[in-house]
């Protein structure tokens, strides 16, 4: 190890929400839902609020927030300040490290828990930036990239180990395994290529990596949003044009004829005041978010996941005559392309 290379203090994740299914549940079907499960519904307001710390670190947070929106991607943030309201909650504990739960995983973390924290001072200097786009690309959905089972990368195990027991991060054991030597398994991922830029990569001194050969030095990201970063959180989560969603009919079926990983989006205009029912049907697991369309924003009402389970997604909402309400289902595993649907009543 080189005596002038400084380890950074890095993200350590909490463990992953590991989804239990039943026995019936076809290996098939449970490789197509583990690829998706912790991906939002595209189309999404993702609701956060802070818990504590002081207001120069919040808007560190809220500029990467904005950076990842101004993409242009399909997914949004709102800051609220009701707990009641909240989905991811941001705290500022300097004994916890820095970290995220990944994507939807963030809603079975029971309030008024955190669900992302943040270990050192984000103003200090620009590692704060880095550290805030890190931790929301993880709220988001994304893992970490060195763990891919795509990226190939052979660990000098010792040297890891010895490297990060010390400081600043002292991991034990079996964090350092879950952090950077474990691979994400790969009936959990979908196929890509390594990207040693990613916002999502750590930052890696001499002689920890042994292959690629070209990392024997380290591997030193610089920090920000990578071209694969945006292309890939731009192909999962694209900006939706509104103009060609179909509308979805009282009483009337639709069919969903997305593929498992895709997502199908209708708009549903409510012709009374009253409650709705939406309800998807056949041989799908999915997850269907119902949203109210605002003139900039759209507001999240109510979401429902039936992966892995025996019975459709439904949603019920009191709705108001004459606005327009987003219905987004995100296939996760379908039986057949034109086996399932969607109908309100």
């Amino acid at each position: 190890m080189s005596a002038h290379y400084v380890q950074k203090k890095l993200c350590s994740q909490p463990k992953t929400v590991e989804q239990v299914f039943s026995p019936g549940i076809s290996s098939t079907r449970r490789r197509f839902i583990l690829t998706t499960n912790k991906k939002w519904v595209n189309g999404t307001e993702i609701r956060y609020m802070f818990i504590e710390g002081p207001e120069e670190q919040w808007q560190v947070v809220r500029e990467a927030f904005k950076q990842w929106k101004d993409l242009g991607i399909g997914l949004s943030f709102k800051e609220v300040t009701k707990m009641e309201e909240s989905m991811v909650r941001i705290g500022f504990d300097l004994s916890d490290g820095s970290w995220s739960y990944v994507g939807r995983d963030v809603l079975t973390i029971a309030k008024p828990a955190r669900t992302m924290n943040f270990g050192w001072d984000l103003t200090a200097d620009g590692y704060g930036m880095t550290t805030a786009l890190h931790e929301i690309g993880h709220t988001i959905g994304f893992q970490h990239e060195h763990q891919s089972p795509f990226a190939g990368i052979s660990w000098n195990t010792d040297a890891v180990y010895k490297e990060f027991s010390g400081n600043p991060n002292f991991w034990s054991k079996s964090e350092i395994d879950s952090n950077i030597l474990s691979k994400i398994p790969a009936n959990q991922v979908k196929g890509s290529n390594w990207d040693p830029t990613s916002i999502m990569e750590y930052e890696f001194g001499p002689g920890l990596v042994l292959e690629p050969a070209d990392f024997k030095k380290g591997i030193f990201p610089p920090g920000i949003l990578s071209a694969q970063d945006i292309d890939g959180v731009k192909a999962f989560y694209p900006e939706t044009d509104l103009a060609a969603i179909p509308k979805l009919q009282v009483l009337k079926s639709s069919v969903i004829s997305a593929k498992p990983g895709g997502q199908a989006d209708f708009i549903f205009t409510a012709p009374v005041t009253k409650k709705y029912t939406f309800q998807t049907f056949g041989e799908m697991d999915t997850v269907m978010v119902v949203s109210e369309k605002g003139k900039k924003e759209n507001h999240y009402l109510s979401g429902d996941d039936d992966s892995g389970l025996e019975k459709n997604t439904k949603i019920n909402l009191p709705l108001v005559k004459g606005r327009d309400y987003l219905v987004n289902v995100r296939v996760m595993f379908n039986a057949d392309e034109t086996s399932g649907g969607i109908i309100v009543f």
